[in-house]
C-alpha cells in the first residue's frame, strides 16, 4: 500500500536524503521530495494510512525537532 504525504520543517535537501534513508529501513520504500514537500511511504504490514503517518512522524520527530507529516488529500 502507497500512503502520499505531505512534508515540512526540513532545512535542507541533505537532511531530507538522511531522514529518507531512515524511512527506507522501516518501510518497504519511501521517497522523500525535498523541493516539493512530498513524501510517499510503501508499506506492506501496515494498512491503516493513520498507522503509516504516526509510525513515519515518529521517525521523522526523533530525527530532528520540527517536522511535520501528514496525509495529502
Amino acid at each position: 500500500m502507497k500512503v502520499r504525504c505531505t512534508i515540512a520543517g526540513l532545512d535542507c535537501p541533505h537532511c531530507a536524503t538522511k531522514l529518507e534513508s531512515l524511512l527506507k529501513k522501516e518501510f518497504a520504500d519511501a521517497v522523500l521530495n525535498f523541493t516539493l514537500g512530498t513524501l510517499v511511504l510503501d508499506t506492506k504490514d501496515l494498512k491503516d494510512e493513520d498507522e503509516v503517518v504516526a509510525k513515519a512522524q515518529t521517525i521523522a520527530n526523533a530525527f530532528e525537532d520540527g517536522i511535520s507529516i501528514e496525509l495529502r488529500d
